[in-house]
């Protein structure tokens, strides 16, 4: 077909020079306005460095041509502030699809591309406008298997258990994944994973990696492979999806003097230090942090193979660039790098249980120790997939027969008219295309958030009646009985008004006695106000009894000690007063005790409450995300 088509291309993450996904949606922009007239719809937040690179490129290739769109300034705010880049993402696609209609009305375009997020769990502005669509190539249906979901850093695995959810869910027959496809004229799919999830929905989606480099501007430095120890690479984000814990262990269980070198920042980057001290290995792994790509590019030339485990990459940059720079592969045998690594060039390793995936990885590490002819020769095979199959220039070229055919199968079906026109706003599907919730959904989700806060409404009641018990029962009963029970039998001065044969020393001490006794009944008399259970009222109970014993047998002993009966009143201080001065402070400890048990007793129950609330909580708004993918309440 030698017509140029009229394109409109959705590309939210678009920018030159950045890498990732907005590198993506920029190379293909480039690639397709070599062929065909195309109009690029983007965030406005890309819209300077677009216009510079524009501005360098004008004169030597067709150009795109550009429209920015944004949301609201508060909306912009929020997402930056709150870090919800999906869920503006999600609120910009369903504006965006207003503007998408506005310029088809202006320009009517022969077909529509969406590109960027490149993600297949998002919607896209392409659905509806009743002209052929290209879906991708999207990715992302790739799932971590439950015994390498990363167990051991709980900050990871609920959002990879969250993902896997989704993944299922979204999957599903009965959810929008089908009528997606079935509003789109081709689906391109970046990993195999994908490809195979729509063909159980019975859809034919054709492979194409959406990752590519611009081979003839990337320098090519020889490579030269050591004679010493296999230097290993990884290049990435030091996170638990990149498997960089099974890297290192691998490392560990090959058995060679393999070096490790990691390229990178992330969360999970204090866990990996620690880890390679507990193996043994900290002197052969070495952490350079995140560094600019351009001394990325530079530094593959330094190291023999690439070591990159990733658990789910729908891309993988740093793989293509370290096979352009002759460096094989070991990875698992998944995502994107599992497209990019043939038997040729590298080590796919299944994804199977932990163990035999750490084995397989040493494997692959003492495969090349041993056999540097065999690693060479890879590197070069590594070198040559790159150069035919993910330069940029060549993948323009596949991009541009996916868009003849799909113009081809508009004119020459029939058909079509009317099956698009059941995308075009007026059926149900168009609800759910149109519309970021349904019904059903909506009021699912509105019950189980009702039952959430009556949830919240009980346990803060709960919370509360727990802390007034603290309040106003167990901090005033251990304040009261604490003090209560540092004088509740004052033996001390009895006995000193025995021996004290001066007379104004003896009433002073009568008198810290009376004052003392009386500090303490005031104390036990306030504890008495806060009495709530029989048993607590017994034990209390005991004190007195035990106290107005001891005041019986003081009284008589103060009364001999001041009629000169000095003998009498030792004898009976010992043995009369020093029993029921024990007994007395028996009763206090076991009062004090008590309130002892209950401060920790109620504490417990409100970290029980807080510990249940937070669980139910968390589960709850688990099975609403359920219901919202099951149900449709997200599109």
């Amino acid at each position: 077909m030698e017509r140029k088509l009229k394109v409109l291309m959705s590309a939210y993450a678009c920018e030159p020079g950045k890498g990732s996904e907005p590198e993506v949606g920029w190379q293909w922009a480039l690639q397709m306005a070599r062929f065909h007239d195309v109009t690029v719809l983007t965030r406005a937040n890309n819209r300077r460095p677009i216009e510079v690179a524009l501005a360098e490129l004008r004169g030597r290739q067709p150009l795109p041509e550009f429209v920015y769109h944004d949301r609201a300034t508060f909306l912009l705010d929020m997402k930056e502030h709150t870090k919800g880049v999906k869920l503006y993402y999600l609120l910009w696609q369903r504006s965006a699809r207003n503007v998408a209609r506005q310029l088809h009305a202006e320009r009517r375009f022969d077909l529509m591309h969406h590109v960027t997020f490149a993600g297949f769990r998002y919607p896209a502005v392409i659905w509806g406008h009743g002209v052929p669509s290209i879906w991708g190539p999207i990715g992302g249906i790739e799932s971590i298997p439950f015994t390498l979901l990363p167990w051991r850093h709980p900050r990871s695995l609920v959002p990879e258990l969250l993902r896997n959810a989704s993944n299922f869910l979204q999957t599903m027959p009965s959810n929008i994944l089908p009528k997606r496809a079935a509003a789109t004229t081709r689906v391109l799919v970046s990993t195999p994973e994908t490809k195979q999830a729509f063909a159980r929905l019975g859809v034919q989606a054709q492979l194409m990696p959406t990752i590519g480099l611009r081979t003839s501007e990337l320098l090519r430095t020889p490579h030269r492979a050591s004679k010493g120890p296999l230097r290993l690479l990884f290049v990435g984000n030091i996170i638990t999806l990149k498997g960089v814990d099974l890297a290192i262990e691998a490392l560990a269980a090959s058995g060679t003097g393999a070096t490790l070198t990691l390229l990178g920042e992330g969360n999970f980057l204090p866990s990996v230090r620690r880890l390679t001290k507990r193996l043994g290995i900290a002197d052969r792994v070495s952490f350079r942090g995140r560094l600019p790509r351009a001394q990325v590019l530079t530094l593959y030339p330094e190291f023999d193979v690439f070591l990159f485990p990733s658990l789910h990459d729908t891309g993988g940059y740093a793989v293509i660039e370290a096979m352009f720079n002759e460096l094989p592969v070991i990875c698992l045998d998944c995502g994107g790098p599992a497209v990019s690594v043939r038997e040729s060039c590298g080590v796919k390793v299944p994804l199977t249980r932990r163990a035999e995936v750490i084995a397989g990885l040493a494997d692959g590490i003492r495969l090349y120790d041993q056999d540097r002819q065999r690693l060479a020769e890879h590197g070069r095979a590594a070198r040559e997939v790159v150069i035919q199959e993910y330069d940029w220039d060549k993948k323009g070229e596949q991009m541009n027969k996916v868009y003849e055919e799909a113009s081809e199968r508009a004119i020459s079906e029939s058909k079509l008219g009317k099956r698009m026109k059941n995308y075009s706003g007026v059926g149900l599907v168009t609800k759910a295309l149109h519309q970021a919730v349904s019904f059903k959904g909506a009021v699912a989700s509105l019950v189980f958030l009702l039952l959430v806060a009556a949830l919240g409404i009980l346990s803060l009641t709960a919370l509360k009646d727990e802390a007034r018990l603290i309040v106003t029962d167990t901090l005033p009963g251990l304040s009261y009985a604490g003090e209560a029970n540092a004088y509740l039998a004052d033996s001390t001065r009895t006995l000193l008004f025995i021996v004290t044969k001066d007379e104004e020393k003896r009433v002073k001490l009568h008198e810290e006695i009376s004052a003392l006794s009386g500090r303490t009944s005031s104390y036990l008399e306030k504890y008495k106000a806060s009495i709530l259970s029989e048993d607590e009222r017994s034990r209390y109970m005991a004190v007195v009894v035990a106290r107005a014993e001891y005041f019986a047998v003081r009284n008589r002993i103060l009364l001999l000690a001041e009629a000169g009966q000095m003998e009498k009143s030792l004898a009976m201080f010992k043995d009369s007063l020093i029993p029921t001065q024990a007994r007395v402070k028996q009763a206090g400890d076991g009062l004090l005790e008590f309130n002892r048990h209950q401060a920790e007793h109620r504490g417990q129950r409100i970290m029980t409450i807080c510990t249940v609330t937070q669980i139910v909580v968390a589960g709850a708004f688990v099975l609403i995300f359920f219901l919202g993918f099951s149900l449709g309440v997200f599109r």
